[in-house]
């Protein structure tokens, strides 16, 4: 007999999706009843999906956030009660055409991940602090994606107030450079996988049933299954790092090539990252179902996730494109939605989220950990990462309200700390450390 706590999700998730669906027609159509219908059936999926939440609580015993599929669905509950909030305070509903699909696309992922009753709790989750750490911090993080979503449409908005200082010439940029792309996105990466076999720095690679015999750093990274599957790990650990080292770099890089070389950055950004986010999917599928191997406990894990994530964005960069294309000259500039409101809500749901984060993820988990491990740091994985998290939205803070930021450079803030958000999320499953339990 299936779960009520999994029959309430299925509830609120298709209340959740229809909802999408209408606010879809509601732009498309020009229908205002539509996005009324719409928010209302967004707001009666929040029952469904409140009630499962104290379900699965009560059928455990404990506050159900002790796995990533309960921390994932607090998210979306926080995410739609952010879209109605909003809503209600700016009297537009074509808010939740960009704010619903976050939270079916969180309650679609959750669904993937283990979600078995989890009746009797280790020892060091049963603490009251527990509730209070998880619960805030994934309130906060569910706040930033709302801000997150918010930036993301002002990036592919751009080209009304930004690049001020190239506004005579930016009308000149190609949408997208596919040179440019070339160059940095697949060239780069490959550069660096050559220096790093030249210089006999990748390390050596093996197959699973010699792995327990390798002394030293290996790889066993592979793709395919059984006895047909590839070693690829020195290509796929190269990748990884090239993939990072491109990141940091282009940035810097692109404003510097010339026109012919380049296209608009803000495009090109957010082309690259939602291509990079698809494939990230994607690839956590394969290592799922087996096609694509990780080496267990190993550092370089990462970057072998890094690889496969980086070569599935080479096919995905170009559909992204063109679905970016085809809505910037299509659904996005009737949305109705203006940008300086875009940008109010993205910077209302960081001020939202901070304080939220802050108490959660950083003082009530100091204190759980003081109690569970006897120490208040330890320089766990997903410590040091919320720390970062923590840090980065400071920074912006500071930018939005000290230095005054705004626009586009604001934008790609937001959009960056929600990737820190994501990495330090799913940080367990390649780097291990006391938070391990979160992936079961």
């Amino acid at each position: 007999m299936e779960r009520l706590d999994a029959i309430l999700y299925g509830v609120s998730f298709y209340a959740y999706l229809v909802s999408f669906v209408l606010y879809i027609l509601h732009i498309a159509l020009k229908k205002d009843v539509l996005g009324k219908v719409a928010t209302g059936l967004g707001a009666i999926g929040l029952l469904p999906h409140t009630a499962a939440i104290i379900a699965r609580g009560i059928q455990q015993g404990h506050v159900p956030l002790a796995n990533m599929y309960e921390y994932m669905g607090l998210m979306a509950w926080m995410v739609v009660l952010g879209l109605i909030i909003f809503v209600i305070r700016y009297r537009n509903t074509r808010i939740g055409v960009f704010m619903m699909p976050i939270a079916v696309m969180l309650l679609v992922t959750a669904s993937l991940l283990p979600s078995d009753v989890n009746r009797q709790l280790m020892p060091a989750l049963q603490s009251t602090w527990l509730a209070i750490h998880v619960s805030l911090a994934a309130l906060g993080s569910g706040s930033f994606l709302i801000a997150f979503a918010a930036a993301a449409l002002v990036l592919l908005t751009s080209g009304s107030d930004s690049d001020k200082l190239h506004s005579a010439k930016v009308k000149e940029l190609k949408a997208f450079s596919w040179l440019e792309f070339g160059l940095f996105w697949i060239g780069a990466p490959l550069a660096v996988w050559l220096l790093l076999s030249i210089a006999g720095l990748l390390p050596p690679q093996v197959n699973i049933a010699m792995a327990g015999n390798q002394q030293g750093a290996f790889t066993s990274f592979a793709v395919g299954k059984g006895m047909d599957a590839s070693l690829l790990g020195g290509l796929a650990i190269g990748l990884g790092i090239g993939l990072v080292v491109t990141s940091a770099v282009w940035p810097f890089i692109h404003y510097r090539l010339p026109l012919k070389m380049r296209g608009n950055g803000m495009h090109e950004f957010m082309t690259i990252v939602l291509a990079l986010l698809l494939s990230a999917i994607l690839a956590g599928f394969l290592v799922k179902n087996g096609t694509i191997t990780l080496t267990p406990r190993s550092y370089l894990k990462i970057f072998e996730f890094f690889a496969p994530v980086l070569v599935l964005s080479w096919v995905l960069t170009p559909i992204v494109h063109v679905v970016i294309g085809s809505s910037a000259a299509g659904w996005l500039p009737k949305m109705g939605v203006a940008r300086p409101i875009l940008q109010e809500i993205s910077f209302a749901a960081v001020a939202i989220g901070y304080p939220l984060y802050t108490v959660g993820a950083l003082f009530a988990g100091a204190i759980w950990a003081e109690q569970a491990w006897g120490t208040w740091w330890s320089w766990d994985p997903k410590e040091v990462g919320a720390l970062i998290i923590w840090l980065f939205y400071t920074v912006f803070l500071h930018a939005r309200y000290q230095r005054r930021w705004s626009g586009d450079r604001a934008a790609v803030l937001l959009v960056l700390g929600m990737l820190f958000v994501f990495i330090s999320f799913f940080g367990n499953y390649f780097f291990g450390g006391l938070h391990s339990f979160e992936v079961t």
